[in-house]
């Protein structure tokens, strides 16, 4: 199935979401291409536009001045449907079996889309606001005139000719009612039903998507680190693309921010110095009222960095009033961020309290100050939910799935023809339109002829210029050859100085390598002459210590004489005492041998018992004669 999808831009909210559809589409195999007017990134599947009929700085400048730039401060944009000025930049599209229209403000026109619808292809029309069914706005910011007529829009500066009644009154009546409408909410569908213009088109809710691969839990620490934040310290995020909408809630973040401060808890918090503000999009100066620290962003370039401030995040604060289904809260719940919003628009359809975040009621600054307390205190669990229910609702496939089968039933239920218009004559402008605006065009028209005055004048002024500057270049061209001249002569002297500079730097170098080698040659002259007188010195001690040796030789050969004569008279000696030790032995040999006879004879037995009495007297005499005699000695001295 080949797909068509349009949008102004490709990037931004809408153009954001465009993309993710388109890549939702190809990745379950469908052939899907994005057609825009302005194109900013590479993307193969990502088609400009490029047509005089809708690269036109005529409107550009008609809806620049009399919309974008006529809104009243605080109010979101409000954009003209670019008038066409030809349908041939139609025909990219009629090889597709659907056309999905998406944020085209400022690129195709009510009268592109009566011409569109002629090819008879099934055209469904993705709502990211409520530009298509309103006068001009794409926020009503609580008017609903869109239900009517959209007479003297409040949202518009200037707007004498009630221009917005006028483009309301041509949508009512020539925006094909077989467009089928899809919006990502419950409350922009309920919008839409409401409105004078599609209340009779058939309307489906298909919510947007994201890469929940890129917007994913990270590291908070790394992130904390390289904000320069502690790792406990508490981070409430706060992102808009314009913080000076009213809409976007930034003073109820300002008020809640006050009441925050008088709850203990992050009163302690502040006296630690372990809160944070963050915030993204465009700088406000409004957000040094918050009186608490905070760290401006500005615009993130791409969705790895995004999705890493997501993850540092403790919660996403997002007190919008009116919003459809921001891809902020998408993304910051797909990171595991739990959020805290009011309870509006598109985000009621998503946030679950106390599951993936908080909802306050519009304008209940106190309450939502205390969800933020509570997301603080269940954070852990908040993360879990918030990452599984993103993955769940929000994954491209899932979306695209949901498209397939909504582009499939119209493409094989588009038998009746009658829905399609069949005419071909269609004006450029519509008449009811055409009247009011002829007022701008031709103030416009004025304006630029003007501006072709101007600029008229300013091409004679840069005609006399040019001739003055031709001449002014014959002049330089007979100078520049003299100064030619000149730099050629300064040239060589330069080249002859820079050669004698060589010349004397390799003399210098010479004349140090000369004076380092003569100092080398005396340091080793003097290094030679003292380990001469060493050498002198050393021979006179080795001198000594030969005579000494000699003597001792001498010495040590008298004493060896001495040992060996000392060495004969031992072995002469030792040859004596082993006769000697040989003569005893025999004569041992011969008392033994008596000795064991006697213990044999018979006298020996017979005088044993005398010699035993003998023996026990010699003791008997040994030890008690001297006791005997000192007691005589002590009688005769009493």
């Amino acid at each position: 199935m080949k797909i068509a999808l349009l949008n102004t831009f490709d990037n931004g909210g809408a153009g954001k979401a465009a993309l993710r559809l388109n890549k939702g589409l190809n990745s379950i195999g469908e052939d899907s291409r994005l057609f825009v007017k302005w194109k900013t990134i590479e993307d193969e599947n990502v088609t400009q536009v490029i047509s005089p009929e809708v690269n036109n700085k005529f409107f550009d400048k008609l809806s620049m001045k009399y919309f974008i730039n006529n809104t009243k401060p605080g109010n979101t944009i409000s954009s003209l449907m670019y008038p066409s000025v030809g349908f041939d930049f139609l025909n990219l599209f009629k090889g597709y079996d659907v056309i999905n229209l998406h944020w085209i403000s400022s690129f195709v026109s009510v009268e592109a889309l009566m011409k569109l619808n002629s090819i008879q292809k099934p055209l469904v029309w993705t709502l990211h606001d409520q530009n298509p069914f309103t006068g001009a706005c794409h926020y009503t910011h609580g008017c609903e005139k869109y239900k009517v007529d959209c007479d003297i829009c409040p949202q518009l500066e200037k707007n004498e000719l009630n221009i917005t009644k006028y483009i309301l009154d041509a949508k009512i009546k020539y925006l094909p009612k077989n467009i089928t409408i899809v919006t990502p909410s419950k409350w922009l569908a309920e919008c839409a039903r409401e409105s004078a213009v599609f209340r009779h088109n058939r309307i489906e809710i298909i919510a947007n998507s994201l890469e929940t691969e890129i917007y994913k839990p990270q590291n908070k620490s790394a992130m904390k680190k390289e904000l320069g934040l502690s790792d406990d310290t508490k981070i409430i995020l706060f992102g808009a693309e314009d913080l000076s909408e009213n809409r976007k809630g930034l003073h109820h973040l300002l008020d809640c921010t006050h009441y925050l401060k008088q709850n203990g808890l992050f009163q302690k918090l502040i006296n630690e110095n372990k809160v944070c503000v963050l915030t993204f999009g465009k700088p406000s100066p409004i957000l040094d009222q918050m009186d608490l620290p905070y760290k401006a962003l500005g615009y993130i370039d791409t969705d790895e960095k995004i999705a890493e401030i997501y993850s540092v995040a403790d919660v996403l604060a997002l007190p919008s009033t009116e919003d459809n289904l921001p891809n902020m809260m998408l993304e910051s719940l797909s990171c595991g961020t739990p959020v805290v919003a009011f309870n509006t628009g598109g985000i009621k359809d998503v946030i679950i309290n106390g599951y993936n975040g908080y909802l306050s009621e519009v304008g209940d600054n106190v309450n939502f100050a205390e969800n933020i307390i509570k997301v603080f205190s269940n954070n852990e669990q908040m993360i879990d939910n918030s990452r599984r229910y993103a993955e769940e609702q929000f994954a491209l496939k899932v979306q695209g799935e949901k498209y397939k089968e909504l582009f499939e039933e119209l493409i094989n239920n588009k038998s009746d023809s009658s829905l399609f218009l069949k005419t071909s004559n269609v004006p450029r402008v519509l008449p009811e339109v055409s009247v009011p605006l002829m007022e701008y065009v031709c103030e416009v028209s004025i304006e630029i002829g003007n501006e072709i005055k101007k600029l008229e004048d300013e091409n004679i002024i840069l005609k006399q210029q040019h001739i003055e500057l031709i001449t002014n270049q014959e002049q330089l061209k007979v100078i520049t050859k003299e100064r030619d001249g000149i730099l050629q002569k300064l040239d060589s002297l330069i080249a002859e100085r820079d050669e004698l500079i060589q010349t004397k730097e390799v003399l210098t170098i010479e004349r140090h390598a000369l004076k380092n080698e003569l100092n080398s040659i005396i340091t080793t002259q003097d290094r030679i002459k003292h380990e001469l007188e060493a050498m002198l010195e050393e021979r006179g001690l080795l001198k000594q210590e030969l005579d000494t040796a000699t003597d001792g030789t001498a010495r040590m050969k008298q004493e060896l004489d001495a040992i060996f004569l000392e060495a004969d008279s031992l072995r002469q000696e030792i040859r004596s005492l082993t006769a000697e030790r040989e003569i005893l032995k025999q004569e041992k040999d011969s008392i033994l041998l008596e000795y064991n006879k006697i213990l044999k004879s018979k006298s020996l037995a017979i005088t044993s018992p005398f010699r035993s009495t003998w023996r026990t007297g010699k003791k008997i005499a040994r030890f008690w004669l001297p006791y005997a005699l000192v007691k005589y000695y002590q009688r005769r001295k009493r």
